[in-house]
């Protein structure tokens, strides 16, 4: 039967300030609860205590499965994404309980606050004050937004806000500093995600998707001037519209509507432009798509017709006339050298029609020239599929992409909110077929409503435009994009937010303050080194616990808790 160290007698010298061989310890004193047990045969988790004679300190090494505090978490591992952070914090979309932490999923939207969430309204939709992933947003029923803690944004009383509602990680659940943390706003970093909602519509249903053959034209006034009480553009033309029946249709495109669509909930990323803006981009690691040279020109010959090398292998973009000498590989006469060949930096060589064509880098471009976020949704049927053309400014306009086919019909509803600053200058632009309607505090901002080819809107808010948007310097606002993609063959976004950027409180220990907190090893306040004790940069050097037998150590499992080695690390003989 093993026993527990700390519910044997207490030893005779226990209390003295010297490490006998049959203690564990010895802080100079016979208290429980401060590292050292009373009867001074063991050491108790989460402490080091060494030298003999000083107090004990309080030690927190985040991925050995212990989660003292203050860590809010540990699973024995220092990864991200599983639930307990590489700094042992508790992910957002989880909860931790146990030793070693055992973490799960919670379920956004099961009215059942718990781990990381901030809120649980029953919905994964965002914008209602709840984001899609349970975290507060700023409620924006009408005027300037009121903020909460959690939401991100530091205003009022608020001493920070790191976007959660977790106590110990820096900022209190009640947006508060706290002790041994320094809380400052960084930079956004090289991107930012913004929450949006796709629905998914078949061609007809309603009719306004697919409407058949027209003029495409910017047609304006399609929208009213203010959302209405729910968030969403109202139908309010100064007559009819072609191809839109009234209201009654209209307001399905962004709202759930059973049968008629489908709702996707996502993130929308935009990458940092090196101009002091953030745009979305055709790649999903933030690639700008390449302008190239049309594939019809630059002609260089015939698929099945090329020059061969050595091996006999076809060299693309090459041209043999009549090679007469069908013994080597090499053309007979010489091939020609092709514009392939002799123009320089040539991107790629494409088949195209039974043709090699030689392709050159033109430009890059941001935007998305070919953007169908709903082509894995199935609620449309992929025979309903269609193959996409690049408009201009992306391309030529006028030839199929590889043949693949895509996703036509669904509408786009991204939000965003930004303190208004009076002494700084806001712009969004936006480029994009068909629909596009931007609202600054509720207000119509970007009118690009219509079935049209890719055209840009712009709106930029200062000093001088903030009247006109019912801004005051100091609030929180919201901007809300409202897209709709009805009809093939081209579908362009390109969202450029400038100004805009909002970055969440970040806090990180101070080391040295004598205070242990999250991200820490130890802390003594000199942090000089030495065994058991705490070394530069608040880290452990080498300590009972590392799995490496040192000097004075009778064992080190890495563990220690008295099967095999005891805390301590020391064999303690019972007298």
């Amino acid at each position: 039967m093993v026993v527990d160290p700390g519910k044997l007698p207490a030893t005779p010298a226990c209390g003295n300030g010297a490490l006998t061989k049959d203690e564990a310890c010895d802080d100079g004193n016979t208290q429980d609860g401060d590292g050292c047990a009373a009867n001074c045969r063991k050491v108790e988790p989460g402490y080091s205590c060494v030298p003999p004679g000083k107090p004990c300190h309080q030690i927190a090494r985040c991925g050995d499965g212990l989660p003292f505090f203050p860590e809010l978490c540990d699973d024995g591992n220092t990864q991200d994404g599983d639930g307990c952070s590489a700094k042992c914090k508790v992910e957002i979309g989880f909860k931790c309980s146990g030793t070693p932490s055992v973490c799960t999923a919670t379920t956004c939207g099961d009215k059942v606050k718990e781990g990381a969430e901030g809120c649980d309204d029953g919905n994964t939709m965002p914008f209602d004050g709840c984001s899609s992933d349970c975290q507060n947003e700023p409620k924006c029923a009408g005027g300037p937004c009121t903020s909460s803690c959690g939401d991100g944004f530091v205003l009022g009383a608020e001493e920070c806000d790191d976007g959660n509602n977790l106590n110990s990680d820096g900022c209190s659940a009640d947006c508060k500093k706290e002790k041994g943390f320094a809380c400052t706003i960084p930079e956004l970093g090289d991107k930012m995600n913004v929450p949006i909602v796709y629905r998914d519509f078949r061609a007809g249903n309603p009719k306004e998707f697919e409407p058949g053959a027209g003029d495409p034209a910017l047609t304006l006034g399609i929208a009213g001037p203010t959302l209405d009480d729910e968030g969403k553009p109202v139908y309010a033309p100064a007559g009819t519209v072609s191809y839109i029946t009234g209201q009654s249709t209209f307001r399905m495109w962004y709202r759930d509507v059973a049968g008629t669509n489908h709702t996707t909930v996502s993130k929308l990323t935009l990458f940092e432009n090196g101009a002091g803006g953030y745009v979305n981009r055709y790649g999903a690691n933030g690639e700008q798509w390449e302008l190239t040279t049309p594939p019809s020109e630059n002609l260089c010959g015939d698929v099945g017709r090329e020059d061969k090398d050595a091996a006999w292998n076809a060299i693309p973009c090459t041209f043999c006339l009549d090679d007469k000498d069908k013994t080597t590989p090499q053309c007979d006469p010489p091939a020609a050298p092709t514009i392939c060949q002799t123009k320089p930096n040539m991107l790629r060589c494409i088949n195209y029609g039974g043709q090699w064509h030689g392709i050159w880098l033109v430009g890059m471009l941001d935007g998305n020239p070919l953007f169908f976020p709903v082509d894995d949704d199935t609620f449309t049927p992929a025979a309903d599929h269609f193959a996409a053309t690049v408009p201009q400014p992306y391309g030529s306009g006028s030839g199929e992409i590889s043949g693949a086919k895509h996703n036509f019909h669904f509408t786009s509803e991204a939000g965003y909110w930004f303190e208004y600053d009076a002494s700084k200058t806001y712009k969004l632009d936006f480029t994009g077929d068909d629909d596009v309607w931007v609202f600054i505090n509720r207000k119509l901002a970007v009118d690009l409503g219509g079935i049209h080819l890719p055209i840009d809107g712009s709106v930029t808010l200062n000093a001088a435009s903030a009247a006109k948007f019912g801004l005051e310097n100091g609030k929180v606002y919201g901007v809300r994009v409202f897209q709709a993609e009805r009809h093939v063959t081209a579908s362009t976004y390109k969202l450029t937010l400038t100004g805009f950027n909002v970055a969440q409180s970040d806090c990180s220990p101070i080391c040295g303050d004598g205070i242990l907190t999250l991200g820490e090893e130890c802390d003594d306040g000199k942090n000089t080194g030495g065994y058991g004790q705490c070394g530069p940069g608040c880290k452990l050097g080498a300590y009972c616990g590392d799995g490496i037998v040192q000097e004075g150590e009778d064992c080190d499992d890495g563990v220690n808790s008295g099967n095999p080695c005891p805390s301590g690390c020391r064999i303690i003989v019972i007298l």
